[in-house]
């Protein structure tokens, strides 16, 4: 199984502009917690269709800029150039293990699995890993997968899972045929022509230098 996880939007103030975009869209947004060994927060939209989004940004410059977490690095990235908006997305997966000796059968690098782990507002612990394949060679990353110890990230509260749905992701790149090839061998069971049919959405790769999430009506870029 391979669905979409989540999108993650690199922000200088997460809870501002997750309480902007609660405000126009009428959504409910959640505070996420801490990642005290990367140095980062989060601030949080779900979904109907086990989603969501995270506006992560940078509380404790130092610890992040010596974490070796790809993700952290990527924020990072984001925060010297002094850029926010969507910086990569998750995908969902069920057997990394599976996936790590499929990667390492078709020589795909990666790095990882990192652990990870946060304490929930309701004092619960949150804990999953992360996978990073990457490709030197294309101008844009791969998506991460995420594998949850247990049950996926959900609110404490279900109310606060959102009537919304995620729909879509484009990603531009200046390679789309090799771009598409890296994904299907990740998730060779969602192939579809121009990217990924996911258990709860699409991946369409095209030329360029982009990242556009749709959840519905409601597109980030």
């Amino acid at each position: 199984m391979t669905a979409f996880d989540h999108l993650v939007v690199h922000s200088f103030n997460p809870d501002v502009h997750q309480q902007t975009f609660s405000a126009i869209h009428q959504l409910k947004g959640v505070p996420g917690g801490q990642h005290e060994h990367w140095g980062t927060f989060n601030h949080l939209a779900f979904m109907t269709n086990d989603c969501y989004i995270e506006w992560l940004g940078v509380e404790d410059e130092t610890i992040a800029r010596h974490s070796d977490n790809p993700l952290i690095q990527t924020t990072i990235d984001a925060y010297d150039a002094r850029k926010e908006g969507p910086i990569q997305f998750a995908l969902r997966v069920d057997d990394l293990n599976g996936v790590m000796e499929r990667l390492r059968h078709h020589h795909i690098a990666f790095s990882g699995p990192f652990p990870g782990s946060r304490t929930k507002p309701d004092g619960s612990e949150l804990a999953w890993r992360m996978l990073f394949p990457h490709d030197e060679t294309l101008n844009r990353p791969l998506p991460f997968l995420i594998e949850w110890d247990g049950d996926i990230n959900r609110p404490s509260d279900a109310t606060f899972i959102n009537p919304t749905s995620f729909s879509s992701i484009t990603v531009g790149t200046d390679d789309p045929e090799r771009y598409v090839n890296q994904l299907q061998t990740i998730a060779p069971e969602a192939t579809s022509p121009s990217g990924l049919l996911l258990d709860n959405g699409t991946i369409t790769i095209e030329d360029g230098d982009h990242l556009t999430a749709h959840f519905e009506s409601i597109t980030f870029k």
